[in-house]
């Protein structure tokens, strides 16, 4: 039985150029020895009118469910169960609308509606008996017309507000986008899998595998194939596998000095035959994935 991580902590930890002699990443990944990716068969689903897919059970009917992409398919069931169900998830998205609607709403009271200059010279308590003024008002200190005159500051203010607020709408839009193929992963973890929210608090993922490749023997998830615990896998770490084998192969390494930061274990490169030192910040990283492994993976 094989388990992984969350894809989350692979990330982190295969990818973070730490500044210490040894890392896990020059320990375990960085050795000229070509990486071992699988490749899995690639083809159409057989139509209706061809013949019945090869290596089906013997004395067993064929009842396909097939599923045109069962990379996003397992990609969203592992997901499902990295969130521990769909009150989870509801949660989190709540939890991340309010976190920005509390930052906009601070940034705005702090930032515009405050007069932190007036606020240094009121006078309270002691000071003011002392003095013989009147004793310090807060409300003194708040503006009435924030926005006037509108300063370079300010500028930069209202500019990170719509960002944020921005950032909290397409949030709030990908929840909506994404929630129908989480309702499709909870069907079939509670329809196909018998395992409700309530179960997959404390399940394992191995198990959750070991359930799946059994459904395939009654219904065929994937009809060209019979599918296993190691096909699950390596169908989940396709992209991270790549990225892995491009670190091995020297492909993202760049000959920069050993002092500046970000620069992480040196690999053999192809150029001249020469040591350069790996560098993947998560500005590299979201571009390979966006522009070549999205591409490479679509449908």
């Amino acid at each position: 039985m094989m388990s992984f991580p969350s894809k989350d902590t692979n990330s982190q930890t295969l990818f973070k150029w730490p500044w210490r002699r040894e890392s896990p990443l020059s320990a375990q990944l960085l050795i000229d020895i070509p990486p071992e990716i699988e490749l899995s068969d690639y083809r159409r689903l057989p139509s209706s009118g061809s013949e019945s897919p090869s290596r089906l059970l013997d004395g067993e009917g064929v009842k396909e469910e097939p599923i045109p992409d069962l990379d996003i398919f397992f990609e969203r069931l592992y997901e499902y169960f990295c969130t521990k169900g769909l009150r989870c998830i509801i949660t989190k998205w709540i939890i991340e609308i309010l976190n920005v609607l509390f930052t906009v709403c601070c940034i705005g009271f702090f930032f515009l509606y405050v007069d932190w200059n007036a606020i240094g010279h009121l006078k309270c308590g002691v000071e003011a008996l002392e003095s013989g003024e009147k004793p310090c008002d807060l409300m003194a200190a708040i503006k009435h017309n924030p926005l006037v005159p509108f300063t370079f500051p300010k500028m930069v203010t209202v500019g990170s507000m719509i960002i944020l607020v921005t950032y909290g709408l397409i949030n709030f839009l990908k929840f909506f986008v994404q929630l129908k193929s989480t309702l499709n992963a909870r069907d079939f973890y509670y329809n196909s899998l018998k395992i409700t929210d309530l179960e997959i608090q404390t399940i394992s993922w191995p198990r959750i595998i070991e359930k799946v490749v059994l459904l395939q023997k009654s219904k065929k998830l994937c009809v060209v194939r019979d599918l296993s615990e190691h096909d699950i896998i390596m169908r989940i770490m396709r992209k991270e596998n790549y990225l892995i084998g491009m670190v091995n192969k020297g492909i993202i390494s760049f000959p920069i000095r050993p002092w500046l930061p970000g620069a992480g274990p040196t690999v053999k490169s192809h150029v001249h035959d020469r040591r350069n030192h790996v560098i993947l910040p998560k500005a590299l990283e979201w571009t390979l994935n966006w522009c070549i492994f999205q591409s490479m993976f679509d449908r």
